[in-house]
């Protein structure tokens, strides 16, 4: 699986299935309220109140690097959410 990791595909997927994840939260928190837990992630932040900037992590070509922490970054937003 490892071989996946900072793929384009894969970070370009991850970003449409967060953008699809906050648009079903901002639905449902609009008729019961935000749901006020601490993120896992950022236990000093609720989860309702994280910045959700997908632009910070992009597919950067030639920056094997920074795209492996893009796709680990997001995948962890997925779970967070």
């Amino acid at each position: 699986m490892s071989h996946f990791l900072g793929r384009q595909d894969c970070i370009e997927s991850l970003q449409k299935d967060l953008a699809d994840l906050e648009c079903v939260i901002v639905d449902v928190f609009s008729t019961t309220g935000p749901m006020r837990v601490f993120s896992w992630k950022f236990p000093d932040k609720l989860s309702c109140n994280l910045d959700l900037d997908l632009n910070k992590y992009i597919f950067i070509d030639g920056d094997a690097e920074f795209n492996q922490h893009a796709h680990i970054v997001l995948l962890e937003l997925v779970i967070d959410r």
